[in-house]
């Protein structure tokens, strides 16, 4: 049996729509094993019934919130990537754009990919909030990044690229999932999410070696 039904009707879309709002809501604000289906229901304004006609459990419920973080942030990415001409967009405008991107849909997904985490350190079959994450969106960003190694000083391009995105995508996901586990517990300035976007951006740039004159063409 599948851990949730995939609905088939408009109206019933719109009853998942509402349990996934419901679930996401109070993700966060506590943690997942805290919280009731019954409370899910309430705030979805829906029935216990419902639930159960879509959901396995509360865990198959977490399953689909994850799908619909890989489904939202393949098409804001795929809508980023399609905007812009490969050959003309300024590297330092995508870089920023992008990361801006990514940063947006971890925080918007937050308690859902905690909630994923958690699950995953603890073994079960929730998944991690990188499964798919990392490689949902992100191919024609490498793909831009790699078709315009002449403005990369790095001695490997392609790796660069690669992991280059890598580590600015584990950051994003520490500083915006899990700021309490940060070894500095008083930054010298607040991180708020345009500073990291900023930041982040400035690093992956850096590594890659686009030297200023490059990032502004």
């Amino acid at each position: 049996m599948e851990p949730f039904r995939a609905p088939k009707q408009r109206r019933s879309q719109e009853t998942l729509d509402r349990f996934l709002e419901a679930a996401q809501d109070l993700l966060q604000q506590k943690h997942f094993d805290n919280i009731s289906v019954n409370e899910i229901v309430g705030r979805a304004g829906s029935s216990v019934g419902a639930f159960y006609s879509r959901f396995q459990d509360k865990e198959s419920l977490l399953l689909c919130l994850r799908e619909a973080f890989v489904r939202d942030t393949d098409e804001q990415s795929r809508r980023l990537t399609a905007s812009w001409d490969r050959d003309a967009v300024p590297l330092e405008a995508a870089v920023a754009q992008f990361m801006r991107m990514l940063v947006d849909q971890y925080r918007r997904h937050r308690g859902t990919l905690r909630a994923l985490v958690g699950r995953s350190i603890g073994g079960s079959a929730g998944g991690t909030p990188s499964a798919g994450a990392e490689t949902v969106g992100q191919a024609a960003f490498l793909e831009l990044m790699i078709a315009r190694r002449s403005d990369i000083t790095h001695p490997s391009p392609d790796v660069a690229a690669h992991l280059g995105l890598a580590m600015v995508t584990g950051a994003v996901r520490e500083k915006i999932l899990f700021p309490e586990l940060s070894m500095s517990a008083k930054p010298t300035a607040p991180l708020t999410d345009a500073v990291l976007v900023e930041e982040l951006s400035r690093a992956l740039l850096g590594f890659l070696g686009v030297n200023a004159g490059q990032r502004s063409r």
